[in-house]
């Protein structure tokens, strides 16, 4: 027998157990409705419960990233969806200013040690982007 018999099974990323997390193959949109480069938030749920990511395009790649500093663990758009630097290399947290990578959320700068919660999004050929 391998690894701790009384550890709770590993049901995989914390997100993934959010009762509005969007399920694999949800349609959230397509490329060409966000600007390049560009984020556009969304939200699934409302309330305290709600679900909410953030779809960074940069040229013809989506990245999806849980709307979540990992320092403040408040929302990086909540004082405004502006959270992409101008070249659109950076997410920048509109509560204390840490940056993070916009293509993989590593941290970059600013209080924050790790980095954003990374979800798996995939573009279409047809440019539909759907929850991996």
């Amino acid at each position: 027998m391998t690894g701790n018999p009384f550890a709770p099974p590993d049901d995989g990323p914390a997100w993934r157990r959010h009762p509005h997390a969007p399920a694999p193959a949800t349609v959230l949109g397509r490329i060409d409705e966000i600007e390049d480069p560009g984020v556009r938030p969304l939200a699934f749920g409302a309330g305290r419960r709600v679900f909410s990511m953030l779809l960074v395009r940069r040229g013809e790649t989506v990245h999806a990233f849980l709307d979540a500093c990992p320092h403040a663990y408040l929302p990086l758009t909540w004082r405004g969806s502006s959270v992409l630097s101008a070249d659109g290399r950076r997410l920048v947290c509109s509560n204390h200013f840490a940056e993070f990578d916009a293509g993989d959320g590593s941290p970059i700068s600013g209080p924050a040690d790790c980095g954003l919660d990374v979800l798996p999004v995939r573009l279409e050929p047809d440019g539909t982007i759907v929850m991996g």
